[in-house]
């Protein structure tokens, strides 16, 4: 409770240096504007900025779970045979230090300005988190437990859906929170690629006009959307993650070990008898 205190008491401080230096006419408007100038912009452009919203929610959507599913399964599969691995994996080296934003100009170059451009940037960048994230995930799954189920007679393929799955759903969903927040701020920046709707395309209009006021509040917006996009997520990890056991380790780091691997050995093997 103290540290939650802690933690408001900031902001209020952070508020109140804000509204000081604003209000007192201590910062020029075009540098800083004050909650007041805020404000008038959310009552008189709250519809607009629903609208763009919108627009850039589609995008961040579409890319963020097209990125995703084709990362997890290309990373399952990657994981499961080691032809694919070998053939892969250099590959995935090759274009994983690539910054997302580096191929914005190629992407212009190959494809234009429209919108296939701007979904097929938020899919790099997510297929890249959840890629990587998904061959870490398998291989961390504990040996122990495969090979007890291999030694009880279960089969490859029911090793993978009672052991491994359910092992690496804890890990992968804490990548797709990364790769979700990372969607958000590469959606935006697709947008600066000369989009005709979206937050981005508000902004970069906001920039024009040397408007610092609406530019703030559409970052404003985006941030709460993409924390709220977060809390989503988060609140199903719990929902759909409560047969894991967390247990916290003398550094204060959480250790998940999942229920299903330590009886899914007999229980595949009991299947398959």
């Amino acid at each position: 409770m103290r540290l939650r205190l802690i933690s408001l008491g900031s902001l209020a401080a952070v508020a109140a240096v804000w509204a000081v230096l604003t209000l007192g006419g201590f910062v020029d408007k075009l540098f800083l504007p004050g909650p007041q100038d805020l404000m008038s912009v959310v009552t008189e452009s709250w519809q607009e900025l629903l609208a763009n919203l919108g627009f850039t929610l589609t995008r961040q959507a579409v890319g963020f779970l097209i990125g995703s599913a084709l990362g997890i399964g290309l990373g399952l599969l990657m994981a499961s045979s080691r032809v694919v691995n070998a053939v892969l994996d250099p590959l995935v080296e090759l274009i994983r230090p690539i910054p997302p934003l580096a191929i914005i100009p190629l992407l212009i170059l190959w494809l234009g300005i429209g919108v296939v451009p701007q979904v097929l940037l938020v899919v790099f960048g997510c297929f890249v988190i959840m890629v990587v994230s998904t061959v870490e995930a398998v291989r961390n799954v504990p040996r122990i437990y495969l090979s007890a189920a291999r030694t009880l007679g279960a089969g490859s393929t029911r090793i993978y859906r009672t052991i491994v799955m359910p092992a690496i759903v804890p890990a992968l969903v804490g990548s797709i929170r990364v790769a979700a927040a990372a969607s958000f701020g590469l959606v935006v920046a697709a947008e600066f690629m000369g989009a005709q709707e979206g937050i981005g395309y508000q902004m970069i209009l906001a920039q024009r006009y040397l408007r610092t006021d609406q530019i703030i509040v559409c970052i404003a917006v985006i941030t709460v959307t993409a924390w709220l996009v977060d809390q989503a997520i988060r609140r199903l990890e719990r929902r759909y993650t409560g047969w894991t056991e967390r247990h916290v380790t003398a550094g204060g780091a959480s250790r998940t070990r999942p229920k299903s691997a330590v009886v899914a050995p007999a229980a595949a093997a009991k299947e398959n008898s």
